[in-house]
């Protein structure tokens, strides 16, 4: 029955990680829509359409920035928690043989 349950899948330990990093790619995601509409507010009417598509690049530019550092993040996270399940793993399989 013991090994029914190990052969089933992760375990609890391993979905409560999958969530709390899904839970911070989610905190992160409304980070980064909180400040676009935050940005969207500070925009200035602006004669000279050169600058405006300027100024409209510019805070695409400075969004993915935003994005692209939560990506980073995340995927630093992930690597490392996929590291010691890996280690884990191991030493699991090696108890097993044993």
């Amino acid at each position: 029955m013991s090994d029914d349950i190990q052969d089933s899948g992760p375990g609890g330990w391993a979905w409560f990680q999958l969530g709390r990093m899904a839970a911070k790619a989610d905190r992160s995601r409304s980070e980064a829509i909180l400040a676009i509409f935050a940005a969207r507010r500070q925009k200035h009417v602006v004669a000279d359409p050169l600058l405006a598509q300027n100024q409209a690049l510019a805070a695409e530019n400075a969004r993915l920035g935003q994005e692209l550092e939560v990506y980073k993040r995340n995927y630093r996270e992930l690597d490392v928690w996929a590291r010691d399940a890996e280690k884990q793993i191991a030493r699991l399989l090696k108890e097993r043989d044993e």
